[in-house]
């Protein structure tokens, strides 16, 4: 059974279609989502890189999401020796630190970064996440319903156009994981 949609699903979208899905989306531990990353400017190439969130953080008034496969990485390098670096560091003259700077070669080849800018990522849905989605931005331009009934207990999402309480399910809707639990466990 397919949980999440694909990165091809995703590729087929146009720009302000991946807009949308990033303004609905928010990013929570282990979603798994596409970063589109520039490696070549002048050559306007652009890598995706399929990923699990492993942490988010908020720097600047943006959210920045961490690869979970570099995090720990990522962790020791974004804080440790923080002090240390105002330590390490005595200049004595201006003029000589600029000549030391302009003396080192710089590596300018690609490297895959290990966080993300939420707004360079789509995120690849899982089927909760589509349900969730839906339920709360049904519109006319998508009929969407769902009943999922164990006979004590069931769950109603999306359009009230196509309640079926009038076929013998009348309840309050708890959290459709409860009810298909419910459901799981008459079958074992």
């Amino acid at each position: 059974m397919k949980n999440h949609i694909a990165k091809e699903d995703v590729s087929k979208l146009n720009e302000s279609q991946k807009l949308r899905l990033n303004e609905l989306w928010l990013p929570q531990k282990y979603d798994v989502a596409v970063a589109y990353i520039c490696k070549d400017a002048e050559e306007e190439e652009y890598d995706e890189i399929e990923f699990v969130i492993g942490d988010i953080r908020v720097l600047n008034n943006r959210l920045r999401v961490y690869d979970l496969r570099y995090l720990p990485d990522t962790a020791d390098k974004c804080c440790e020796g923080d002090d240390e670096l105002d330590e390490e560091i005595e200049v004595n003259d201006d003029e000589e630190l600029f000549e030391d700077v302009m003396e080192e070669e710089f590596d300018f080849s690609y490297q895959r970064p290990v966080d993300f800018s939420k707004i360079d990522c789509v995120p690849l849905l899982s089927i909760g996440q589509m349900i969730e989605i839906l339920a709360k931005n049904s519109s006319k331009s998508v009929d969407f319903y769902m009943l999922v009934d164990s006979g004590e207990i069931g769950f109603e999402a999306g359009s009230n156009n196509y309640n079926l309480s009038g076929f013998g399910s009348d309840f309050d809707s708890p959290q459709l994981c409860d009810v298909l639990w419910e459901c799981i466990k008459k079958i074992l």
